[in-house]
C-alpha cells in the first residue's frame, strides 16, 4: 500500500481520536450536586482563563513549567532519579527522533542546508537517540518488575505503551542495519551517486564497502585484500564521502546489520529491506493512530496539567474550570504508580483485598465510570470502599509528576457515588472525610451519615434497648484479642479519653463508655460494643490504651469490632 496512504489513514484516525478526547474534556466530569454546564459554557471558561493567564503576569509561571515541569520534569526528579533516567531518555530520545529523522523534510532540511540522513553528525545522533530510548525502555521495564512488591501494578496498557515505543526503534534500526548489508540498495547508490569507469574500480569500491561498511557482496568475500580495499577507499573519498559517512560511525545499525543477515540469505537482501521497511513504517503510524486512544495521550495532556498546577496553584477554580480540570487530569495520568507507592492508605490494600485503595487504580476505572461505561454494582462498591479508606492526605497530589489533583479528584468522585447508591458503611469511621469535606459537601456528607447511623441502629443491639440486669451471653469467640478480659472497670480509659470529655452527656451521645464496651464484651456481648457509637467517634488516640492499668489494648480492639461491624452489615444480617 502507498505510504501517503497509509500516512492520510493515520493522521485522520488520530485527528478523530484527538476531537473525541477533547469533547470528553468539555463533557465529564466528577463532580456532584451541581448545577448542568454545558460543554459550551465549560469551552468558554477555558478559553477565558487561559487567555487570563496569557495577559497577565502568569505568563512567567507558564514559561516556567514549560521549562521546569515539562522538559526537565522536576516533580520527577525530586522523587526518583532512576524513574526520571528512564523518563528522559526516552522522551529526549523519541522527540528528537521525530523531529530530525521522522519530520525531516520539514524541520532537518530547513535548518540545515547539507542535510542528508546519511551524512554525519544526523547517522550518529539517530542512533545515538534510538539508543537512548532503548535504555530508558530497559530501565521502565526493569521498574515494573522490581516495584512490583511495592504495590507498583502494570496493566495490559503500560505493556502495550513500552512495546509499541521499542517496536518503533527496534524496527528501524534492523531496517538500517538491512539497508548496510543488502547489495541491491549498494548497486542502486552506486548506479545513481557513484562514478566508476570501469569493473576494475568496482570492484576496489565494492571491495571497501564489505570490509568498511558491512556490505554483503556475492562477488567480495571478507577479508578482502589490501591493496583492493585501499584504492577503493579512494574511490570512496571521491565519489561517495560527500554524501555517505561510514556506516560504522552508525554504531546500533551496524550492530544490528549482522542479524538481518540470514534473512537476506532467505528472503533476498531486497525483500528483506521490504519487509523491515513496512514493519517500521507500519509500527510508527499505528503509534500515531492508537496514540489518542491509549495512555500515551498523556503525551499531550500531562503537559497542559503541568501548566495549570504551576499557574493556578492551589486556588480553587470555577466549576466549569474545576470540571475540566479534572478531566484533564485523568487523561494526563500515565499509571507510573507513584501515587500508590506513596500512598498514607496503601498498607489497607492487603487487609481490603481491593485494588481500588491504591490512588493509581482508582484513576483508571473513574475514566470508565466518569463515561458511563463502568456500571457494575460490585465494581462501584469497591471504588466506593477505596475512596472512603483514602485519609485525604494529599500526598498523592503532591507526588504526582503529571500535576493531577487527585485529593480534589477522589472527593468529588466520593460524593458522586454517594448519590448513586447506599452510603459506604466505611464513612462512619475516622478515615478521610473530615479531611475532605472543604466546607463543599457538608450536607451531603451529614445526611448520608443519618442513613448509615440508622442502619447500624437497626443491625445492633444498643445499651438503651436492654432489660437490665443483663444475662451472660455465648462469649466473645469472634475476637481474637482477649486482652479485654483484664479489665475491672475502673473507669480510668472514660476517665482520660478526649471524646468521652468533648459531650456533657457521653452517654447519650456515644452510646457506651470505653470502660462498658470492655465491660460487655467480657459478658459476651460482642453486639451491644459493635452498636456503640463511641467505636466510630474514637479518634486513635491511643490515650486509654497507654493508661490501662492492666495493658487492655483497648484502641486495638475498637478496630476488629468496627471491621466486625462492617463485615456484618455487608454480609446483610440482622440481629
Amino acid at each position: 500500500m502507498n505510504f501517503n496512504i497509509l500516512l492520510g489513514l493515520s493522521l485522520i484516525i488520530c485527528l478523530v481520536g484527538l476531537i473525541i478526547r477533547l469533547s470528553i474534556w468539555f463533557s465529564q466530569g466528577t463532580r456532584p450536586s451541581a448545577p448542568h454546564i454545558s460543554s459550551a459554557e465549560r469551552m468558554s471558561a477555558a478559553l477565558k482563563g487561559t487567555f487570563g493567564v496569557i495577559f497577565s503576569g502568569r505568563i512567567v509561571e507558564m514559561v516556567k513549567s514549560f521549562f521546569v515541569d515539562l522538559l526537565f520534569q522536576k516533580r520527577i526528579f525530586d522523587k526518583n532519579i532512576l524513574r526520571w533516567t528512564a523518563h528522559t531518555l526516552i522522551f529526549f530520545g523519541f522527540i528528537l527522533l521525530l523531529l530530525m529523522h521522522a519530520m525531516s523534510p520539514m524541520v532537518s532540511e530547513s535548518i540545515f542546508s547539507n542535510y542528508q540522513s546519511t551524512l554525519n553528525p544526523f547517522l550518529f545522533l539517530r542512533n545515538l537517540f534510538g539508543l537512548m530510548v532503548l535504555a530508558g525502555l530497559a530501565i521502565a521495564v526493569y521498574r515494573r518488575f522490581s516495584l512490583k512488591s511495592q504495590r507498583l501494578k502494570s496493566s495490559a496498557s503500560d505493556w502495550a505503551a513500552l512495546i509499541f515505543v521499542g517496536a518503533i526503534i527496534l524496527s528501524g534500526l534492523l531496517l538500517e542495519g538491512a539497508k548496510m548489508s543488502s547489495y541491491t540498495v549498494y548497486q542502486n547508490m552506486v548506479e545513481e551517486y557513484g562514478s566508476v569507469s570501469d569493473e576494475e574500480e568496482a570492484m576496489a569500491l565494492e571491495a571497501y564497502w564489505v570490509q568498511e561498511n558491512g556490505l554483503v557482496s556475492p562477488n567480495v568475500l571478507p577479508p578482502a585484500a589490501p591493496e583492493l580495499v585501499q584504492k577503493g577507499k579512494e574511490l570512496n573519498g571521491d565519489s561517495c564521502i560527500e554524501c555517505h559517512a561510514s556506516n560504522r560511525t552508525a554504531f546500533a545499525g551496524f550492530a544490528v546489520s549482522k542479524i538481518t543477515r540470514p534473512f537476506a540469505a532467505v528472503l533476498g537482501d531486497s525483500a528483506t529491506v521490504t519487509m523491515f521497511w513496512y514493519l517500521h513504517i507500519l509500527a510508527s503510524l499505528a503509534f500515531l493512530a492508537w496514540l489518542p486512544f491509549s495512555k500515551m495521550f498523556h503525551i499531550l495532556a500531562a503537559p497542559v496539567s503541568l501548566i495549570i498546577k504551576r499557574v493556578s496553584g492551589d486556588e480553587i477554580a470555577e466549576p466549569a474550570n474545576t470540571l475540566t480540570r479534572q478531566m484533564i487530569g485523568l487523561s494526563a495520568c500515565t499509571h507510573c504508580g507513584t501515587c500508590s507507592l506513596e500512598c498514607s492508605s496503601n498498607m489497607f490494600y492487603e487487609s481490603f483485598q481491593n485494588e481500588f485503595i491504591l490512588p493509581s487504580e482508582k484513576v483508571q476505572y473513574l475514566k470508565k465510570i466518569v463515561a458511563k461505561k463502568e456500571t457494575d454494582p460490585a465494581v462501584l462498591k469497591r471504588m466506593q470502599e477505596g475512596l472512603y479508606v483514602c485519609t485525604s492526605c494529599d500526598r498523592c497530589t503532591a507526588v504526582c509528576p503529571s500535576g493531577i489533583n487527585l485529593k480534589e479528584l477522589f472527593v468529588n468522585a466520593r460524593y458522586m457515588l454517594l448519590q448513586q447508591g447506599m452510603p459506604e458503611t466505611t464513612m462512619l469511621s475516622h478515615f478521610s472525610f473530615p479531611l475532605a469535606l472543604a466546607q463543599n459537601f457538608v450536607d451531603d456528607h451529614l445526611q448520608a451519615l443519618k442513613k448509615v447511623t440508622a442502619l447500624f441502629k437497626k443491625n445492633f443491639q444498643h445499651l438503651t434497648d436492654i432489660a437490665l440486669p443483663m444475662t451472660l451471653g455465648k462469649g466473645s469467640k469472634g475476637l481474637s484479642n482477649t486482652t479485654y478480659r483484664s479489665c475491672y472497670s475502673c473507669q480510668r480509659c472514660s476517665n482520660i479519653c478526649p471524646v468521652v470529655r468533648s459531650f456533657e452527656d457521653p452517654v447519650e451521645a456515644l452510646g457506651m463508655l470505653p470502660h462498658q464496651i470492655m465491660f460487655s464484651l467480657g459478658i459476651g456481648k460482642v453486639d451491644l460494643a459493635m452498636g456503640s457509637q463511641m467505636i466510630w467517634s474514637c479518634s486513635t488516640c491511643y490515650l486509654c490504651q497507654e493508661h490501662c492499668p492492666n495493658q487492655v489494648e483497648l484502641c486495638d480492639i475498637f478496630y476488629t469490632l468496627k471491621n466486625g461491624a462492617l463485615n456484618k452489615i455487608e454480609a446483610g444480617a440482622s440481629s
